[in-house]
């Protein structure tokens, strides 16, 4: 019980040595709080502005589109929609269930022609995913409809069967601008060519510039219309919470496996491959970060450790011919390391809270990542596991540099020891 009480009084006994030690372990805790925090908030901002723009949460096809459905598009129609968003609606996690139809062909103004990627919706549903990351910096007069930001004019109406919004890449490409009238060029399911006047109802931008750059987006009943079916490609599933992806798509496998529905089904996570390697990207930089202030905060614990050997070898040797074994010697020292970690886990913890809290209420404005076209608002969160791993890293590395420091002093002899002055 004396050995803690005194490795406790030990760490005061040179202050701005100890200042200086815990002043690095506050730091690495702060540091590592809140870039985890940090990244934690660019993983979320990016998978809900993803799932919201463009994938889903769940996206649902006819068995085989996923294998043969780039080449033979049109032969993996799903028919009855309706009763299939009947079932899926029936499970309490599912916000909605929206049909969408992807198709591809030629746009004109009359002047210039360009292809492009169509996608038709239905309006009532793409309205009530009307939540949008709040990372986005949006003008006054800029709306927002299912994780799609207006650039200019509005999003079509239901009952507005030939109108239709533009990408922003793709209507700079082709020089349209809102309530331009437009001419749609395409191959229908059964492969003859149908054209259709419609009009520029308003121009959107979402998180992928890809998306943008190649799509238009449009009423359900209008893209059915130009391709000559009432069938639809995929339909797709908004949850309330995105942690309930995984309940839920076993869940709609279970169902539609009893009542012999011919479907595949993909989650957000397997069709968001530009999510996927950004996350591993991150989580290894994160762990460069991780083993850099590791380090950091070792030496600077070794070398304080070792200082207080090297100042007390006269004491070591007192209470080494007191009678004092090898063993307390080096328990002395480990106890002296262990606190020093502990404290300075314990102020981290304090310190980076309160930092992460501080910086995300200000938020940290942010430059569009690579492939997108938005700059977005940083505001780093408070992760527990994050708090759990920064404390127990402080205590940990304080054992580990204090190890070596321990053993030194423990293997001194007596009377050398008394001898230094």
């Amino acid at each position: 019980m004396i050995a803690p009480l005194i490795a406790f009084r030990n760490i005061f006994r040179h202050k701005t040595r100890s200042l200086i030690t815990l002043s690095t372990i506050v730091f690495g805790c702060v540091a590592l709080i809140f870039a985890g925090g940090f990244f934690e908030d660019v993983y979320f901002k990016m998978r809900e502005s993803y799932i919201k723009s463009y994938t889903g949460h769940i996206q649902i096809f006819k068995k085989g589109f996923l294998e043969h459905g780039r080449t033979q598009p049109y032969n993996f129609l799903i028919d009855d929609y309706e009763k299939i968003c009947r079932e899926v609606e029936s499970i309490k996690t599912v916000k909605f269930i929206t049909p969408r139809f992807e198709f591809s062909g030629l746009v004109s103004t009359g002047e210039n022609t360009i292809s492009f990627m169509g996608m038709g919706v239905e309006t009532k549903n793409e309205k009530a995913n009307n939540e949008i990351t709040n990372n986005l910096r949006q003008s006054s007069n800029n709306l927002t409809v299912g994780g799609v930001v207006m650039l200019s004019g509005e999003q079509f109406k239901e009952s507005e069967t030939y109108s239709i919004t533009l990408g922003k890449g793709l209507a700079q490409a082709i020089g349209a601008k809102t309530g331009d009238g437009l001419v749609l060029l395409t191959n229908t399911v059964n492969g003859s060519v149908n054209a259709l006047d419609v009009n520029v109802k308003g121009i959107f931008y979402t998180s992928s510039k890809a998306f943008d750059d190649h799509f238009m987006r449009m009423n359900l009943k209008t893209s059915q219309k130009l391709l000559g079916t009432n069938a639809v490609q995929s339909l797709v599933v908004m949850l309330n919470d995105t942690s309930n992806t995984k309940i839920t798509l076993n869940l709609l496998k279970q169902k539609f496996s009893s009542q012999g529905f011919d479907l595949e089904l993909r989650s957000w996570e397997e069709v968001s491959d530009f999510y996927n390697q950004t996350v591993t990207l991150f989580n290894r930089l994160f762990l460069i970060l991780k083993i850099v202030i590791t380090i950091i905060v070792i030496l600077s614990i070794f070398n304080t450790m070792n200082m207080a050997v090297f100042e007390r070898i006269s004491e070591i040797g007192t209470i080494m011919a007191l009678g004092t074994k090898q063993s307390g010697v080096i328990s002395l020292f480990m106890y002296e390391g262990l606190f020093l970690g502990i404290l300075g886990g314990t102020i981290g913890l304090f310190a980076g809270g309160i930092v992460t809290t501080i910086i995300s209420s200000i938020g940290i404005p942010m430059p569009p990542p690579p492939g997108a076209t938005m700059m977005w608002l940083s505001e780093p969160k408070l992760i527990p596991s994050m708090f759990v791993f920064s404390f127990t890293l402080s205590v940990l590395t304080s054992i580990i540099s204090t190890v070596y420091p321990a053993y030194t002093a423990s293997r001194l002899e007596i009377a050398d020891a008394l001898r230094n002055k």
